[in-house]
């Protein structure tokens, strides 16, 4: 007998009882929903909720065809075929208690880069009633400046040129939507699951802006024939390692090429606006509204701002994990008194009970001892990030005259991150698509300490603000000359 099995849909029914397997009949699942961007995040999240309704409810017409579109998204491509489109939701409470749930709601695969026409046909097809998306911030192609959708993006540019080999997701949803048009299909509802402010919105403005410049003539079918909801999704899913797959062997047998580790805690609400009659999927857990925004705001300003705060400080110190980091009280301090001070003020459509108990849990998530989550991770694209977690708050509270000091050394110190060395003289890398700009800027500001908040595509004019500009200046110095463990401690008053 061997010691572990590998995991396709011939040995799922030979793992120990300890792991829960589907009971469904995968093969009489009907595909309603193609998603594109197969992350950890989408499997530990979307993938998990369709899961169990199947699961529960039998609910046979949502299985999910999973896409992707990027070079780098092969090696998950593969392993997921290679598995069935089964993988192992590895879950870890803060008690210690690992549970291992086999997820098989991904029934079919499809990878851009192979075959774009085949992917379009599919994303056309009329058993599609969702596309789900979860292509991180900069899959979004929005000038920093404007926020708007860029035209002028290289991606976008080569999308003109080739229109039936697309490189966005943009180029795929007009193919595919032209063929409906031309099919007289029914339309579909996009839905995005990413951290972007408004993301329906964001979503069609984008689509809409691209496809005026490209097939003008689909307009009108498209705003009539598809939504575009607000969603609001959450659950800490940390990059896998390699002792999580060992762990799966030891403990259940599991041999699983790419399992996904996450919290036990999840959260998803979206806007109740639906081309098709939705997935019952409030019944395990998910909760519709005709308002997004309290969900919303609450997460992007308070726990994505948080691992934000806890990535940079954390790094800064050489500090690896967010465990490490949410454990130090210095750093948990100064969190906690950025977020009473000058975040939950910002938060006016939720009432103060929500608010406290929100910021008390998150802190909660993050000492998890046994989510590995790295600090390169949460830092990654931290360009991106800055001005979607951090700068609305700074700006809020300057608009109504309010504490800033808190945000001015959080930008401080991520000046000081983008010198790319820890206070232990230890190098880290700076992974960000404008890592070259971050990098040269930060070290112009050695000299010129002005520099790094001139850099008008992420501050725009904030360089020209005289509540923030001394703050900013002094937390600058500070953390020039000090370690940031020290500045933190000043800081706080301890």
């Amino acid at each position: 007998m061997p010691k572990f099995y590998y995991l396709n849909a011939e040995n799922v029914a030979l793992l120990p009882k300890e792991v829960a397997i589907p009971s469904y009949d995968r093969n009489q699942i009907k595909t309603s929903i193609l998603h594109i961007g197969v992350s950890n995040f989408h499997r530990s999240h979307q993938a998990y909720y369709t899961h169990e309704l199947i699961e529960k409810y039998k609910e046979l017409n949502y299985g999910i065809c999973g896409v992707d579109l990027l070079e780098s998204d092969r090696k998950i491509y593969s392993v997921l075929k290679d598995q069935d489109g089964l993988f192992t939701l590895y879950t870890k409470e803060n008690n210690g208690a690992h549970k291992a749930k086999v997820i098989g709601s991904i029934v079919e695969y499809f990878y851009g880069p192979e075959n774009p026409l085949a992917v379009i046909e599919k994303m056309a097809h009329p058993d599609i009633e969702i596309i789900s998306l979860t292509i991180a911030e900069d899959g979004y192609h929005l000038n920093e400046i404007t926020g708007e959708f860029d035209i002028n993006h290289p991606e976008v540019t080569e999308d003109i040129k080739n229109p039936f080999n697309p490189k966005t997701v943009f180029g795929y949803l007009t193919r595919s939507f032209k063929l409906r048009k031309l099919r007289n299909l029914p339309g579909c509802t996009i839905l995005s699951c990413d951290n972007i402010k408004s993301n329906g919105d964001t979503m069609k403005k984008s689509l809409l802006n691209y496809v005026s410049k490209i097939e003008p003539d689909l307009l009108d079918w498209i705003s009539n024939n598809t939504s575009f909801p607000n969603t609001m999704v959450d659950r800490i899913t940390p990059i896998t390692h390699s002792t999580d797959i060992h762990s799966l062997k030891e403990d259940f047998q599991i041999d699983d090429q790419w399992p996904v580790v996450s919290e036990s805690f999840s959260q998803w609400v979206i806007e109740d606006k639906f081309i098709h009659p939705r997935p019952v999927w409030d019944k395990v857990g998910v909760q519709y509204t005709n308002n997004i925004s309290p969900f919303e705001n609450l997460k992007l300003q308070v726990l994505n701002a948080s691992h934000t705060i806890l990535g940079i400080l954390g790094t800064l110190h050489g500090y690896k994990t967010v465990y490490e980091t949410a454990n130090d009280p210095d750093f948990i301090r100064f969190l906690q008194h950025f977020l009473d001070e000058e975040v939950s003020p910002t938060l006016t459509d939720s009432d103060q009970d929500t608010i406290e108990d929100y910021k008390k849990n998150i802190v909660l998530r993050f000492q998890n001892p046994h989510i590995n989550d790295q600090l390169t991770r949460i830092c990654q694209e931290s360009s991106a990030k800055v001005p979607l977690f951090i700068l609305p708050t700074l700006n809020h509270q300057l608009q109504h005259n309010k504490q800033v000091k808190g945000a001015a050394f959080i930008i401080a110190a991520w000046t000081r991150y983008n010198d790319g060395v820890d206070d232990n003289d230890q190098p880290y890398d700076i992974i960000d698509t404008k890592s070259g700009t971050l990098i040269r800027t930060a070290a112009l500001s050695i000299q010129n300490p002005m520099k790094f908040i001139e850099l008008k595509a992420i501050f725009n004019l904030l360089s020209e603000d005289a509540t923030f500009v001394p703050l900013y200046l002094d937390a600058l110095a500070q953390l020039r000359t000090n370690t940031v463990k020290n500045c933190i401690q000043n800081w706080t008053g301890k």
